[in-house]
């Protein structure tokens, strides 16, 4: 299974996505305000401190010989016409207030006073704090929110994975009880193991699912066991029938022939019958000991049975022995599949040769019909899928009962355009 699409790594994901963001959004929104705080703390400061003075000042002018304006800041009293020396040409644009200037490798807050008068000509005020200590003393803090932060990406692991068994458990429990389930086992009801919550909703709707499915089962076995008794006796009496109608002495050669007729039909009637019930079942048949089945005997049969179709058109059938085959499978088997391919190399081929070639392990059935195009092959082996549906009167399960018979007794059937026209249906028998 692949990590990301179980319930439980999307639930440890969840919880870790969720803790990343929530310490993550944490450290960042107290440094942002602890470095606000501290700035407008220092700004407040120093600029009460500047206002205060240069109202002194400019009540008594004296004073700034007097008194300073502060013991732990650069203060620097001003003029517009000639600045201070030690201050950057460009303080002369700075507005009323406070400002966070960089200068070199050193951050200061500078606060600026220009509303006052000193003997009717303007002066100003500037006091310079430097705050570059500020950011090293920051970098212990982030050591700390980065411990924190994987302290608590672990806790939100360990809980993801604890919350993801206890709420995993009964869908776990459930997945269990349905894997050690097979086809003979007596299903109990699942709804009362589990509480009345998603799972055991899930295992009540299973409930519903295996109850209808088992009804189900138990009307195709009947119909199955109906369908064969009831199919088989009337077969019977008709092949005991015909048994009795060829022993009568009396009979023309031209009776005789439909006689024969009746009896390869009530044939394949019976293998047919034989060969639906194994599907409905879908169980295998196999030979017992080392009895094998020939298929170019019954190839030969086939043909006979179909003696009346060729009679009506110019189409002729042509059998190459390459190499002597023998197949351990049913007889039943090996003649429908074999009756399904031959029987639609004649009924599409309107004029030539359907030539049927047998090799060391495979059968292959070519003829001149009409052939599909490239896009209809995939498609033959479709239930109720047939080739010219306008002018065709089957029921297009032919294939359908073939490809299911092959794949029943692991055998390959492919079937491929031929260079000039028709198809080639090579049936392997592995």
């Amino acid at each position: 299974m692949n990590f990301r699409s179980s319930i439980k790594s999307r639930i440890v994901i969840g919880f870790l996505a969720f803790s990343t963001l929530l310490t993550s959004l944490f450290a960042i929104s107290s440094l942002s305000i602890r470095q606000r705080l501290q700035n407008d703390l220092i700004a407040q400061t120093i600029q009460e401190d500047l206002d205060s003075y240069m109202l002194k000042l400019s009540l008594n002018p004296n004073l700034i010989s007097e008194e300073q304006v502060s013991t732990n800041i650069e203060a620097f009293i001003t003029t517009p016409a000639k600045l201070h020396l030690d201050l950057p040409a460009h303080y002369a644009d700075l507005t009323e207030g406070t400002h966070v200037l960089n200068e070199g490798n050193k951050t200061y807050i500078v606060a600026v006073n220009k509303r006052h008068r000193l003997n009717n000509q303007p002066v100003w005020g500037f006091i310079k704090n430097d705050i570059s200590h500020i950011d090293s003393s920051s970098q212990p803090l982030i050591l700390v929110f980065t411990a924190m932060f994987l302290v608590f990406l672990l806790l939100a692991y360990v809980l993801a994975i604890y919350v993801s068994k206890r709420a995993l458990k009964p869908l776990s429990k459930l997945a269990a009880i349905l894997e050690t389930l097979d086809a003979d086992t007596h299903l109990e009801p699942l709804a009362p193991q589990f509480h009345d919550d998603e799972v055991g909703q899930v295992a009540r709707a299973l409930d519903k699912y295996a109850e209808k499915l088992t009804d189900y089962v138990i009307r195709d076995k009947e119909f199955n066991a109906d369908v064969s008794h009831e199919l088989r006796t009337p077969l019977t009496v008709i092949r005991s029938t015909v048994e009795l109608i060829k022993s009568n002495p009396k009979i023309t050669d031209k009776e005789l022939d439909r006689v024969k007729r009746i009896e390869r039909a009530v044939k394949q009637s019976t293998e047919l019958t034989e060969t639906l019930l194994l599907l409905a079942r879908e169980e295998r048949k196999e030979h017992p000991g080392h009895e094998r089945t020939q298929p170019g005997m019954i190839i030969k049969n086939i043909i006979d049975g179909f003696e009346p179709t060729l009679k009506l058109k110019p189409v002729k059938t042509k059998i190459t022995e390459n190499d002597w085959l023998q197949v351990k499978a049913p007889e039943s088997v090996v003649s429908v599949v074999l009756s399904n391919l031959i029987g639609n190399a004649i009924k599409y081929t309107t004029e030539g040769t359907v030539h049927i070639i047998l090799n060391k392990n495979s059968v292959t059935v070519q003829d001149e019909g009409i052939g599909v195009t490239e896009s209809e092959l995939p498609k033959l082996f479709d239930r109720h899928y047939r080739v010219g549906k306008s002018n065709s009167k089957g029921s297009g399960l032919g294939l359908a009962i073939v490809k299911r018979l092959c794949d029943l007794y692991n055998w390959d059937i492919e079937i491929k355009r031929n260079n000039t026209t028709g198809l080639s249906a090579t049936l392997t028998f592995n």
